[in-house]
């Protein structure tokens, strides 16, 4: 009884473990860091919309959870980061889940950049 008990608690332990967001890779990056630093963290954007000199880079994760995806979207403007939104999509995959940009959500400018 208690091996079986050991057993499901490290199947539990592994299935829990490969559950993962981008969240491990977003810290990393701050406001006002380049499109390079961007790429450099994240590797290639999954979907990319340009609006004048804003532009919103869409990331995704599937099965970040328990049957949704994790995905980001990294704004810049001039090419500098200036925000990153979050939304989850439940579909199969990352194809079908990737949404429009809304353009009124974006931060339009880097206001301040203060050293960590």
């Amino acid at each position: 009884m208690r091996t079986s008990m050991s057993v499901i608690a490290f199947v539990l332990s592994l299935f829990v473990a490969g559950c993962g967001t981008l969240d491990n890779k977003t810290i990393l990056l701050n406001v006002g860091d380049s499109k390079e630093r961007v790429i450099e963290v994240m590797g290639p954007p999954k979907d990319r919309q340009i609006h004048g000199q804003q532009e919103a880079w869409q990331y995704c994760v599937s099965g970040a959870g328990f049957g949704w995806n994790d995905h980001k979207i990294i704004w810049l403007n001039a090419g500098r980061v200036t925000g990153i939104n979050s939304y989850r999509s439940s579909v199969s995959g990352c194809s079908g889940g990737i949404q429009p940009v809304r353009w009124e959500s974006a931060p339009d400018s880097v206001l301040e950049i203060r050293p960590r």
